[in-house]
């Protein structure tokens, strides 16, 4: 399991930064956050993800954690394999 940073907002997470499942397996890196800026409304982020690079999206009901070290999501590696749909703009 990835060493756990200090929390911090989501408008403080970079792109690049590491996706982690609950079961401690790094899923990808996060490309962009998703949210409404003026409304202050988070509604996930998309990483990127395998050999491919495939995007997907991980709504902010599966965001269990956003620290220094990485987002963490509620998500086993097989639940977020099975339950993540492709991001699409």
């Amino acid at each position: 399991m990835p060493e756990e940073g200090r929390q911090i907002a989501w408008r403080a997470l970079e792109p690049g930064t590491r996706v982690y499942s609950s079961d401690g397996a790094q899923l990808g890196k996060v490309s962009h956050v998703v949210a409404d800026d003026l409304k202050d409304i988070f509604s996930g982020i998309a990483f990127t993800r395998g050999m491919l690079g495939e995007k997907v999206f991980a709504p902010a009901s599966l965001v269990e954690t956003i620290t220094t070290d990485g987002v963490h999501l509620s998500l086993s590696h097989d639940e977020a394999e099975e339950r993540l749909a492709p991001f699409t703009p």
